[in-house]
């Protein structure tokens, strides 16, 4: 077998071990269709006074250049992680207005203004997740 092979091979092993070990690190706990929105954190226009603080009191702007995806919504409590289809796992950082308590709202980076005006309103399956024991 060549060295490529190899590799190729032992790549795929790596990647198979890393999906069995975290496909089963949560179980779904609900499942419910919500809307789901999104919105450029950062930006005054859409946020607080304090455009980059989530209401968990974390820099919400660094979690999402670091490759993080959180959220926000009124039904589940801070650090909850929810499953939205067609957009994967997010951990639920913030809160949207009181009038929409039933929605999901995806932090998008202040730079991606046009990516979240082009997800705009969508009606989603959304499941809640809990820690498997």
């Amino acid at each position: 077998m060549s060295k490529l092979g190899l590799k190729i091979i032992l790549g795929i092993g790596i990647v198979l071990i890393y999906h069995f070990a975290h496909a089963e690190e949560h179980v779904v706990k609900s499942q419910t269709y919500r809307v789901v929105t999104a919105y450029n954190v950062g930006d005054i226009n859409q946020c607080d006074s304090d455009p980059c603080i989530d209401a968990a009191n974390t820099d919400i702007c660094k979690a999402l250049e670091q490759g993080e995806k959180r959220c926000a919504a009124n039904f589940v409590p801070k650090w909850t992680v929810l499953h939205i289809d067609g957009y994967g796992k997010c951990v639920v950082t913030d809160r949207t207005n009181k009038r929409y308590r039933n929605r999901v709202d995806i932090a998008m980076k202040k730079s991606e203004y046009k990516k979240a005006l082009t997800w705009g309103r969508k009606t989603l399956m959304v499941k809640v997740l809990k820690k498997r024991k």
